[in-house]
């Protein structure tokens, strides 16, 4: 369990590189092979498989909550503690179908990757050890979750929950280098808090009067980081086709969608939207999805523009990663 997407990816290459046979999931693949990938997740750690698969399954949060799977060990970037428990929650699942006999192992086991919370130097105390998965939580929230988790060493479900979840939420003891971390964290709540209630919408009010409306209007429906929406294309003789089908019908189009965080892929070369084999695609479009979807053609060795590239079984490549 990778907190980062790009961590995420390495992780899977280097255990191939070593002779480990290991799936990957993600959110970063076309919805199709988003699709793929979780019904061979669910085929070889699902709760009907018929027998332990051998395999190592490097996944994100996206396998916390949304995937009935059942592992025998699981090894996990330090996450806050609701996303430990949540992680956790896919160890030895389904006793009935396997029980502890049957399992590689004696017991049920999560290995969190770490830095020590009694030695913290800097802010870059999770830096030093996670890659770009660091900056997935709040520092702060990381910080409490290692020194509650490390301080027990079990995690007691669900007698020990309420004791493990609030001393990995509050606390006076946090390392004076993190102060910064939580204060930043307590001022982005209240900005959310604030940005919630300028999005309220009157349900007794008429649709022309809902506060703020208007013909481009936008109601954010959930928090964080803005997402870009690719829609994934190739070559055809009669022009560009989405990544999944042969026409542009909705279905497809939603296929052959990826998102991916704005900043990311702010600044990259792509595609110009107003080439005309682009505009011949996107003619039909309504105004919100020709200013909303960014269609992108990707060639026979994924290339997308540089920066960015497309890979099946990898996902979205940002970076200097290309697709294999």
């Amino acid at each position: 369990m990778r907190n980062a997407v790009d961590d995420a990816i390495a992780a899977v290459e280097a255990l191939r590189d070593r002779g480990v046979a290991a799936d990957l999931l993600h959110a970063r693949f076309a919805l199709v092979d988003r699709m793929r990938h979780e019904t061979a997740a669910l085929a070889r750690f699902g709760k009907t498989r018929e027998a332990r698969p051998g395999r190592v399954l490097v996944a994100t949060q996206v396998v916390e909550s949304s995937l009935d799977l059942d592992f025998d060990v699981m090894v996990s970037d330090l996450a806050p503690i609701p996303a430990l428990v949540q992680r956790a929650g896919r160890l030895w699942r389904h006793m009935d179908r396997r029980p502890a006999e049957t399992r590689a192992c004696p017991a049920p086991v999560l290995h969190v990757l770490s830095p020590d919370p009694d030695q913290v130097a800097d802010a870059l105390w999770l830096r030093g050890v996670l890659d770009r998965g660091a900056f997935t939580y709040p520092l702060d929230l990381q910080w409490r979750a290692a020194r509650a988790l490390f301080s027990v060493g079990v995690i007691n479900a669900p007698e020990g929950l309420r004791d493990l979840i609030e001393a990995g939420l509050a606390g006076d003891d946090l390392p004076e280098a993190l102060h910064q971390a939580e204060f930043e964290r307590q001022a982005q709540g209240y900005a959310q808090t604030d940005l919630a209630r300028q999005n309220l919408i009157d349900l007794d009010a008429t649709y022309r009067n809902i506060k703020g409306f208007s013909e481009d209007a936008d109601f954010p429906t959930r928090l964080g980081r803005e997402q870009r929406v690719l829609v994934l294309a190739r070559q055809a003789t009669a022009g560009l086709c989405p990544l999944e089908g042969v026409d542009w019908s909705a279905h497809s189009r939603q296929l052959s969608e990826v998102s991916i965080a704005a900043y990311r892929v702010q600044g990259l070369p792509l595609p110009d939207q107003s080439s005309p084999e682009i505009r011949a695609v996107k003619r039909d479009w309504p105004d919100w999805m020709q200013a909303r979807l960014t269609l992108c053609p990707v060639s026979e060795d994924g290339m997308i523009c540089e920066g960015l590239s497309y890979d099946p079984e990898r996902g979205l490549l940002c970076g200097s990663s290309r697709a294999a």
